[in-house]
């Protein structure tokens, strides 16, 4: 059920606004279930029934919000699966993807070892949502898992993949290693963003000292005090940015392949 959502996890579809408003209206009717049910157990299933509504909506974060209002405690063995299953599969695509491990952490605890379709399920979450936060290890060990009766080539072709993930870069290490101009930019590997940085920075520099030298204090309070505070802490925040951009855009990469290898 998974890979239905998971082929384009973060798109939705579009309704036409018939489709829309039987959704809203069914959504609706569900709540309502909810509040009239006399039993914790009516309410789970309604809640269930309302999540699924809530997912051909792409309503992913609002889904995750009403699994949380379920009554764990009422749920039996089946109800269980599918209340672990919805909740990290919603959680994934709403991109939480800490909330999603953490799921699947508690899934690992109640749910029992004969559940096999949920957990090799939960295991290929696991291992989308590790390679999200950049957690190599533990989105290796969950993609071998997931994989574990795949043919070998494939199994190959994934750990491959792992032995080239990005090293990703710390921003606010960038942020203050800009105390030095452009060394931030450096970092994140901007080079020419750095070099110039540090040329205006230096340039403004040089012009406020000559100023004071020069005893021309109005310029020196102008070009030092007042553009290089300026150009001096938008290149600190930029540096952050650009090692952020550098982050997400390698993490794409990197897992946008994985996704397709493991979904194929």
């Amino acid at each position: 059920m998974a890979f239905t959502y998971l082929c384009a996890p973060f798109s939705v579809s579009a309704q036409s606004p018939t489709e829309a408003d039987v959704l809203a209206l069914e959504a609706l009717r569900l709540e309502r279930a909810v509040f009239s049910s006399d039993s914790a157990a009516a309410a789970n299933c309604a809640l269930l029934a309302k999540v699924e509504v809530r997912k051909q909506q792409g309503l992913y974060k609002e889904a995750v919000s009403d699994l949380g209002r379920v009554n764990t405690w009422a749920l039996d063995a089946a109800q269980s699966e599918t209340y672990y299953h919805q909740k990290a599969l919603c959680s994934y695509l709403a991109a939480l993807f800490e909330e999603t491990l953490a799921t699947i952490d508690e899934a690992r605890l109640y749910l029992p070892p004969t559940a096999t379709a949920t957990l090799r399920e939960l295991s290929l979450l696991e291992a989308l949502a590790a390679g999200e936060c950049g957690d190599w290890v533990r989105s290796e060990g969950a993609a071998m898992t997931y994989l574990h009766d795949a043919p070998q080539e494939v199994r190959n072709e994934v750990a491959a993949l792992y032995k080239r993930a990005p090293r990703l870069r710390n921003p606010m290490v960038a942020w203050y290693l800009s105390l030095v101009p452009g060394v931030g930019q450096f970092y994140a590997g901007e080079v020419w963003s750095g070099v110039v940085s540090l040329a205006v920075n230096g340039g403004l520099i040089a012009f406020g000292v000559g100023e004071a030298v020069a005893h021309h204090w109005l310029g020196a309070w102008l070009g030092a005090g007042g553009m290089l505070s300026t150009t001096y802490f938008v290149g600190q925040e930029r540096a952050r940015q650009l090692t952020e951009r550098r982050n997400t855009r390698l993490l794409r990469n990197h897992n946008d392949r994985l996704r397709e290898i493991l979904l194929q």
